[in-house]
């Protein structure tokens, strides 16, 4: 077995020499096998191993002796070793999550902890065969797409690594024989109370003995054959949202049309992306979610929206709205206040924008060094400014004058003109002084404040953005 996990982690690129590897260590027979054999590998891949064990707080003296046993192994084997007590009763509780899922969110926060303290690069869980064969029949229950029959990646995130997979739970039991490895029962294991449970002690030895009794290696197989599809056709999925999609303001665009043109596969994939860069996760978000997201671009009505549920433990929901000729993804946080901002800009200086994260800078400037106007960059005649200069949002009756304008027209005409969506009109800073709008910050200067030839003095305003939105 010893040499198939070798082999699996090269064929895979698991481990790179100097690594330093921090084993999820419970104290069972799949911890204890693992950790056995990197400590084996360990000179061969020039490896720093580190073990990290977590105290779930639920069985009691049990639980206490588990950890006690992981400590005593580590240390006659010379590992360094990391041990957190946790109350998952009273966490998944508070986090409204069920015990099994709140102990997995604890001990890979706790092997992130870990990792960072030891500055290490790598995190390695004893996932086995038979976890994969489970997860996809779990994932089967609860109703899943592609990604969730694919099961339990190799690699994930490029460094959580599960150098088992390749292998049985009877190949570790025969492995832990074979070497005389004392390690811990979970009394819990048995317990049919947990979906897990019932799914390998009660639905895969009916699958086997009734149907196949290779069940978990034919599982294993439709996994990576459904993971290999998946990677592929995610791949060309983030190629087409790339090209798609603009991260910009705390918020994702699309061109509507564009993505109404697509296949309604990657349509849904696109949906998930968005939500996932915006969110960092794609908790609580269902099939039904992204179909309503979808059939709301499909409809394409300006100004409606559907909102994706929050993460249990994130306030913020994440909006989906048809604005015009675009959909926009961005969070929708109850608890955030609006944005207000009014503030002077002195010339020559600059005034800082923190809830736009962006900066203005006015200057004098010299004809003779060339006018580059742009969105971020424009050239006022500084004589006819009155009074001084300030930055501000919009306010009820702002009137405005392109430029290129006779007249001028009401403030919300122009942002609807522009097909700007209502719910980003206050984000629009607006360059004034005493009597009037100067500039549209990002769009359009006044009539009455550009350069001809007979302007004398002119004034460089430039606007620089701050914040990195992208996913």
């Amino acid at each position: 077995m010893l040499q198939k996990v070798t082999d699996f982690i090269l064929e895979q690129r698991m481990i790179s020499t100097g690594d330093k590897v921090i084993v999820g260590l419970s104290g069972g027979a799949d911890s204890v096998a693992l950790l056995h054999i990197l400590k084996e590998l360990r000179d061969c891949f020039d490896l720093e191993l580190y073990a990290a064990h977590v105290n779930h707080g639920l069985r009691g003296q049990d639980a206490n002796e588990d950890a006690a046993f992981a400590e005593d192994l580590c240390r006659n084997w010379g590992i360094p070793f990391f041990l957190k007590n946790a109350d998952i009763p009273q966490m998944s509780r508070k986090m409204h999550m069920t015990e099994e899922e709140a102990g997995r969110k604890v001990r890979y926060d706790f092997f992130h902890e870990v990792m960072h303290k030891v500055k290490g690069n790598k995190i390695a869980t004893a996932h086995h065969k038979n976890d994969q064969a489970e997860t996809i029949l779990h994932n089967i229950i609860r109703g899943t797409g592609t990604q969730g029959l694919s099961g339990i990646k190799p690699i994930r995130d490029g460094y959580i690594i599960r150098p088992l997979l390749i292998v049985s739970r009877q190949e570790i039991k025969d492995y832990i024989r074979h070497h005389s490895l004392a390690y811990r029962e979970d009394a819990t294991n048995a317990d049919s109370t947990y979906t897990r449970n019932r799914i390998r002690n009660c639905l895969i030895p009916i699958l086997a003995r009734d149907f196949n009794p290779d069940i978990v290696e034919r599982l294993f197989t439709m996994g990576n054959i459904i993971r290999e599809d998946d990677e592929f056709i995610s791949c060309c999925c983030k190629k087409v949202y790339e090209e798609l999609c603009k991260a910009e303001a705390g918020q994702i665009t699309v061109q509507l049309d564009k993505f109404n043109a697509l296949n309604t596969a990657i349509k849904k994939r696109l949906v998930r992306m968005a939500v996932s860069d915006l969110k960092g996760d794609l908790d609580g978000i269902g099939h039904n979610h992204v179909n309503a997201v979808v059939s709301l671009a499909d409809r394409a009505r300006t100004g409606t929206k559907t909102v994706l549920p929050a993460s249990r433990n994130d306030c913020s929901a994440v909006e989906a709205e048809v604005s015009y000729d675009k959909l926009i993804f961005r969070k929708n946080n109850n608890d955030q206040t609006a944005i207000f901002f009014d503030k002077p800009l002195p010339i020559p200086g600059q005034v800082h924008v923190e809830e736009l994260g962006l900066t203005v800078t006015a200057e004098k400037w010299d004809r003779k060094k060339g006018l580059h106007v742009s969105s971020q960059c424009i050239y006022i005649d500084e004589d006819a400014v009155k009074g001084s200069l300030r930055l501000r949002q919009r306010i009820n009756g702002d009137r405005f004058r392109p430029l290129g304008m006779n007249g001028s027209k009401k403030l919300k005409d122009y942002f609807i003109d522009l097909k700007i969506p209502r719910g980003e009109r206050d984000k629009v800073p607006l360059l004034v002084d005493e009597k009037n709008i100067i500039w549209v910050v990002g769009f359009q200067i006044s009539q009455d404040y550009r350069i001809t030839v007979s302007t004398k003095n002119i004034l460089k305003i430039s606007v620089e953005y701050h914040i990195h939105n992208g996913g």
